[in-house]
């Protein structure tokens, strides 16, 4: 039974300590599309889980972008996704 809880608590630390990590990312880094290597696949955009990018058409076609950056937690979902390796993590500005 005392195992049961010491792996419980060890989880708990452990979620604890991967939330605050996630969180002190948020504050310094930002998704970036790298638009000569975005394919216009949407995948990145369906995985957002804040909806910070979003898929514009212009002169180059049709791509990613970061439409509300505010939005981007830096959690990595749409870079994942993203088989072309148009996305990258940078610092905030």
């Amino acid at each position: 039974m005392n195992t049961v809880y010491i792996g419980m608590g060890i989880a708990a630390l452990l979620w604890i300590s991967f939330k605050m990590h996630r969180r002190q990312r948020r504050r310094k880094k930002v998704i970036d599309v790298l638009e000569r290597n975005c394919s216009g696949c949407r995948r990145c955009v369906k995985k957002c889980p804040r909806r910070a990018l979003e898929m514009v058409e212009d002169e180059t076609g049709i791509h990613a972008t970061v439409k509300y950056p505010d939005r981007c937690t830096a959690c990595g979902d749409c870079l994942d996704k993203c088989k072309f390796n148009a996305l990258q993590l940078i610092e905030r500005i």
